[in-house]
């Protein structure tokens, strides 16, 4: 019996030999060039003894193959030709049968508690719908993991006894990149029960527990998907209710009437300034963010009643946060398009640490888009901008986890003349940070961080010509430099599931650097040489706060918190009372209502700018301006109305004081109110007022069933008293904005339809800026441009209209996913309203429009 098995054994030895000699003699000696995998597998056939048998309707005959090398084993050129296709093959006797691969995907991540981000061991984590059913459970480290996962839309249900339950609904899996997806459960008030929640509307509600109130977070899928929004967070906010974007050259947006200066960031829970590329002096806003769909992960967005850890803010918070990169494997992505080219990389540094590494780089010239006839740019003008963002995390046995992250930019507009003119304009801004997150014990957490921030706006304008009696021979020469040291320390404390305080400091130092000199021959003595700004120095600010929530009920929470906020350079503080409640009366409804007391400091150039008096002598008007401050009012309803549609109303009422005015009657008119950016070196006084109050309304079906769509509305007045006591409206007041928005996907070819194809369009009706008048008779008699400011702000600009459209198809293969995505930025070309101004060689008004429309292709692959 022995002699027979071993007989049989060799003879099966014998034959794989034979079989493996067979395999390795065979030759190719050909290659393929985007060659149909249907005429590779015929000419594959013909060259060998092998036939292949398949599914037509399974194995995708249609995609192109590249085989770059000759004179190879007929082995070698299969395994090559299906290397990235989801085909497995199996030999048998002379016949190769081809199986389809369903593509699959690992998702992985952490549950913790959201109070004490202690890990949460145990809780379930699950495919919802799969079959047969997807699911995990996490381990002592509160790690997860879903292996083999089917790419495509999905929805994860979280859950664990004694914790409400939470979901991410309507996630995209691809195939070229692992999903990392980190989740933060909050505790049930009733104990040894499992409360089952609605996941309707959780994808959209803030990170932050302590903002109850006109809060939403967004998502890197939505600043993607969202037309407009170019991976930009400011332009996806504009779809907002409440909020207005009418400049299209930049993403300035107006929030409940309010100045765009007025928003505060923050990234990684650090404040930092303007992050927006060809931005200037006193903005918040810029031509594009610095911040790249790459690098950021789910953040929050607030419009009003801010949350107590939220100082220095009057009009809206972008609190934005970076995602962790993948600490198993190295994972690349590669943008190119119009706007310029994007590189991402993510990767572990040490698996057996966890520790990992981010980073993103992007570099842009807007020329590519005059070149192509996009836009019409003057040949003598040119625009560049590149930015750089990373984060890398080191998790340790007993100090808890340390990251590094930052992010720099710059941009520069330049323009030159027929030799005899030069411009350039510059922003550059950049922050560092290093954080340490770490738990104390099991209901205490601390989070400490350091930054070092910087920015640097520059111009440097020079003309010079002479011709028949016209002598000109101006320069101006602007550079203000500011750097912040900043040092913050957040405490969390859980007592319980009912009682949780969170109190915390933070401590800026800042630097500058300021120089402005202006030459003008034209001028008359002593005029022609001008020192506008020439100050060094240091101050600093300092800002305390504490929130403490009660959750009086699993129906019931309260929010009441503290901020402090003191401004060292004029000596100012300010104490802030915030509060908010919640009350979920029935189960798919809930009222909200909110106070709160807040305050912001001008721009640092209001303080220290030199005003020229008559004589040439000069004088700072403005050293001891106090801070503009404002009381926020907000009452809303929410309601679920079936498994995905939301709707969401909130009426509000700001009252805005201490705002910088002027006393003079020449400038009776004037308030910060209405400036966006820049400064007034005029005498000011902190003695105006304003109000904003209004009515929104938000009808958002999250995405599920492949389509979403959103519409809200916004009626609201934005008023204003300058010196003269007279109320106007401010230079926001559009009086309405409406939006629109939705889009559809669609899975498309052979291989279980693992491609997507998407459309979305957004549609947005608003109310204009407000102007001041022109004077078109007394411009005429006096050759120059006056302004009527006895009627500034009555009549709005026209109304502003745009139709945006947006194309995606988005490919997955077995290594890799691909996406093609066409932005058609204002479809029907509608030249909405830019500026005016008095031209005098034509003794008329001239009115500039805004752009027409605007295609911008892209190609992205994730791998």
């Amino acid at each position: 019996m022995n002699k027979y098995y071993y007989l049989a054994l060799l003879c099966l030895f014998s034959t794989g030999s034979v079989l493996a000699q067979e395999k390795t003699d065979l030759k190719i000696n050909t290659y393929f060039h985007e060659l149909p995998l249907e005429k590779v597998l015929t000419y594959l056939e013909e060259q060998s003894d092998y036939t292949f048998s398949y599914s037509s309707s399974a194995i995708p005959l249609d995609e192109k193959v590249t085989l770059k090398e000759q004179d190879i084993s007929f082995w070698y050129a299969l395994d090559e030709s299906l290397k990235y296709l989801p085909v497995s093959y199996e030999v048998v006797n002379q016949n190769i049968v081809l199986k389809y691969n369903e593509l699959t995907q690992t998702i992985r991540g952490t549950i913790l508690d959201k109070d004490t981000k202690q890990p949460i061991f145990g809780a379930t984590v699950m495919v919802v719908g799969s079959d047969p059913l997807i699911g995990a459970t996490t381990d002592m480290n509160g790690n997860y993991r879903l292996t083999n996962v089917p790419v495509g839309r999905l929805t994860l249900h979280y859950g664990y006894l004694g914790y409400e339950e939470g979901a991410i609904p309507n996630v995209l899996l691809g195939s070229g990149k692992e999903l990392i997806l980190d989740v933060e459960l909050v505790e049930s008030v009733i104990k040894m029960e499992e409360i089952v929640v609605s996941a309707t509307g959780i994808g959209s509600q803030p990170l932050n527990e302590m903002g109850m109130i006109s809060g939403r977070s967004f998502t890197v899928e939505e600043t993607k998907r969202y037309p407009i929004s170019i991976g930009d967070p400011m332009r996806l906010a504009s779809s907002f209710a409440g909020v207005m974007g009418t400049d299209d050259d930049s993403n300035e947006i107006v929030i409940r009437g309010n100045s765009p200066r007025g928003i505060l960031w923050k990234m990684e829970g650090v404040e930092i300034p303007n992050p927006n590329h060809f931005s200037s002096e006193g903005a918040s806003s810029g031509g594009i963010s610095m911040f790249s769909t790459q690098v950021i992960s789910r953040s929050d967005f607030y419009t009003g009643a801010f949350a107590p850890i939220y100082g220095n803010v009057l009009s809206g918070v972008f609190d934005i946060n970076l995602r962790k990169g993948n600490n198993e494997k190295h994972e690349h992505t590669v943008q190119a398009g119009l706007l310029g080219i994007d590189l991402s990389s993510e990767g572990p540094i040490s698996k057996s640490s966890g520790s990992s590494y981010l980073f993103n780089y992007r570099y842009s010239t807007l020329s590519i888009l005059s070149d192509l006839g996009v836009v019409e740019i003057d040949e003598n003008e040119k625009n560049t901008f590149q930015d750089l963002a990373f984060k890398v995390n080191f998790p340790t046995e007993n100090m808890g986890t340390f990251s590094v992250f930052g992010m720099g930019g710059l941009s520069k507009y330049s323009r030159t003349g027929e030799g005899f003119r030069e411009d350039i304009e510059k922003y550059n801004m950049g922050v560092i940070g290093v954080s340490n997150d770490l738990i104390l014990n099991s209901s205490t957490f601390l989070k400490t961080n350091v930054s070092v921030s910087g920015t640097e706006v520059g111009n440097d304008e020079f003309v010079k010509y002479q011709q028949d009696t016209i002598n000109v021979d101006y320069n101006n020469l602007e550079s203000f430099k500011k750097s912040y040291t900043r040092g913050s320390v957040i405490l969390n404390k859980k007592f319980n599931s009912r009682h949780i305080l969170e109190l915390g400091t933070v401590i800026s130092w800042l630097d500058y650097d300021f120089v402005e000199r202006e030459h003008n021959i034209n001028n008359a003595d002593p005029f022609v040489d001008l020192v506008l700004f020439n100050d060094e120095g240091a101050s600093g600010t300092q800002q305390a706060f504490v929130s403490w929530k009660f959750r009086i009920t699993e129906k019931l929470s309260l929010v009441n918190g503290l901020h402090y906020f003191r401004f060292s350079f004029t000596g100012e503080d300010s104490w802030e009372p915030r509060s908010s409640l919640k009350w979920q009366f029935r189960e798919n409804q809930s009222i909200t209502a909110g106070f709160g007391m807040h305050s912001r400091l001008e721009s640092l150039e209001y303080y220290l700018g030199n005003h020229i008096n008559s004589d040439g002598t000069t004088v700072d008007n403005n050293p001891n301006l106090g801070m503009s401050k404002a009381n926020h009012f907000v009452l809303g309803y929410d309601r679920v109305l079936g498994p995905s549609l939301y709707f969401k109303t909130e009426v509000y009422y700001q009252h805005l004081y201490n705002i910088p005015i002027s006393n003079n009657p020449a400038f009776g008119w004037y308030s910060s109110i209405n400036s966006s950016d820049d400064y007034s070196t005029i005498p000011l006084v902190n003695e105006g007022t304003g109000e904003n109050y209004g009515i929104e309304m938000t009808l958002d079906k999250r995405f599920s069933r492949n389509y979403y769509f959103m519409v809200n509305g916004s009626i609201f007045e934005s008023k204003y008293k300058g010196g003269d006591e007279i109320e106007r409206n401010s230079r926001f007041n559009g009086n309405f904005t409406y939006h629109g928005l939705g889009g559809k996907e669609w899975k498309v070819g052979k291989n279980g339809k693992n491609n997507i194809l998407g459309v979305s369009a957004k549609i947005s009706y608003a109310g204009n800026k407000r102007l001041i008048p022109i004077d078109l008779e007394e411009s005429i008699d006096q050759g120059r441009q006056v302004n009527d400011f006895d009627r500034a702000f009555e009549e709005r600009a026209p109304d502003y209209f745009r139709f945006d459209l947006q194309i995606s198809y988005r490919k997955n293969r077995a290594k890799s996913t691909s996406e093609w995505r066409l932005d058609l930025q204002n479809v029907t070309g509608r030249m909405n309203y830019g500026e005016q101004y008095y031209n005098d060689g034509l003794q008329q008004i001239v009115q500039e429009d805004q752009i027409g429309l605007i295609p911008v292709l892209s190609y992205r692959i994730e791998f």
